[in-house]
């Protein structure tokens, strides 16, 4: 080897040295989409081939369907078959937390307690008089709902002015409607 040499290799194992980790990464990546490719392949044999029977549609189920859990459970009603209103929960969330830190923290223990400090909190705040407790969210808003005293078709009417007001009070940072289509209404 040459003395002239000498600098030009320095400089091909620099490059290597360089490119060393980028080449392992798309290595790597390569190896990942590879293998994926094959175990969602057609041919691949750790699935089950699809049968005709397996492929056939259910046969639609007689009577009324089981209720969905989690899902607010209506009922239907002649001529609303199908109907689709909005339901409006309000997010309501207080300037100091501590306002109603002990329904919050009750709320990831025991749902219907925190309901229950929520129902006795809300007997000395009149504004809060038609709505009752749904949820807490992870940034310590309450999301309310109304408590049914209102007919479902002028409900969302009367929560928007509920919203409005909540807006205004001071110890209130925001109140805002949720709308959210729910079939059948809520």
């Amino acid at each position: 080897m040459a003395v002239t040499d000498a600098p030009r290799i320095e400089q091909v194992e620099t490059r290597l040295k360089a490119t060393g980790p980028t080449a392992a990464a798309i290595g790597i990546i390569t190896t990942i989409v590879g293998v994926s490719l094959l175990a969602n392949s057609p041919e691949s044999p750790a699935r089950p081939a699809a049968t005709p029977a397996a492929m056939a549609p259910a046969p639609a189920p007689e009577g009324p369907l089981p209720p969905v859990i989690g899902l607010p459970q209506t009922q239907n009603q002649p001529g609303a078959a199908g109907a689709v209103q909005t339901g409006v929960e309000i997010v309501v969330k207080f300037k100091d937390d501590g306002r109603v830190k002990d329904i919050i923290d009750a709320f990831w223990r025991d749902q219907n307690a925190a309901r229950a400090k929520f129902n006795a909190w809300k007997a000395s705040r009149p504004e809060f008089a038609a709505l009752s407790l749904d949820r807490v969210t992870y940034s310590n808003e309450l999301v309310l709902v109304h408590d049914g005293s209102v007919q479902p078709a002028q409900r969302a009417a009367a929560m928007r002015a509920i919203a409005a007001k909540l807006g205004t009070t001071a110890d209130i940072s925001y109140a805002e409607p949720n709308m959210t289509a729910q079939p059948g209404g809520r």
